[in-house]
């Protein structure tokens, strides 16, 4: 059970992440919530002037929601998918005005239909992908490009030195990503990766 007193937010949502942590470490990634620092990088990396929606994966508890919020010129832009129940009754309770649906990522084109919901302009990931099976992250991938209009980007941050997408797993996809930049003041520091579409016939390289 989650705890969602707002006087103590920052602290409560660190509890919760722990919790939630110590109880399934590899869907979670992470020991606390993004930073607002990381959170306000990620929200800058979506062009809000493109017309459709922006979908986030794996919000936790909201840090990087929060961003994007703030960043959009609608809070009905905002759609989050989140498979852990309690926390997308957290969401819900936090953000009221956005769309908050109970999925899994490989399920991304079916619960986007389902809900009705498009165009979608980018896809925000919190998804721990570096501790994903290859065949996973490729079917995770696929989805998000599926549901993204031909200008849609895909934003990711990891903990890792590495990109969290490898490049064969990229390119089997026609998908080219550039790490954006890196975010040292966030526990720990982070780096913002993005993906497009690939339009050249070999792959574009990583940066």
């Amino acid at each position: 059970m989650l705890i969602t007193n707002s006087w103590f937010g920052p602290v409560i949502d660190k509890l919760n992440f722990l919790s939630l942590w110590v109880r399934r470490p590899q869907s979670m990634g992470a020991i606390a919530p993004s930073s607002h620092n990381l959170a306000s990088a990620i929200a800058r990396e979506v062009d809000y002037n493109l017309p459709g929606m922006v979908v986030e994966l794996g919000a936790g508890t909201g840090s990087i929601t929060a961003a994007l919020i703030e960043n959009a010129s609608d809070p009905g832009q905002i759609v989050v998918v989140e498979r852990e129940a309690s926390l997308c009754r957290l969401l819900r309770k936090r953000f009221p005005k956005i769309h908050v649906i109970r999925g899994d990522a490989r399920e991304l084109k079916r619960l986007i239909a389902r809900a009705d919901i498009g165009p979608v302009k980018a896809v925000v990931s919190g998804l721990p992908l570096l501790n994903m099976a290859r065949q996973q992250r490729s079917e995770i991938l696929d989805q998000c490009f599926a549901i993204m209009s031909p200008e849609g980007v895909m934003v990711q941050f990891t903990y890792g030195s590495v990109a969290p997408l490898p490049r064969s797993v990229a390119r089997q996809s026609g998908i080219a990503g550039e790490r954006a930049g890196w975010v040292l003041r966030n526990l720990p520091p982070a780096a913002i990766w993005r993906y497009s579409r690939d339009e050249t016939a070999d792959g574009a390289p990583f940066h």
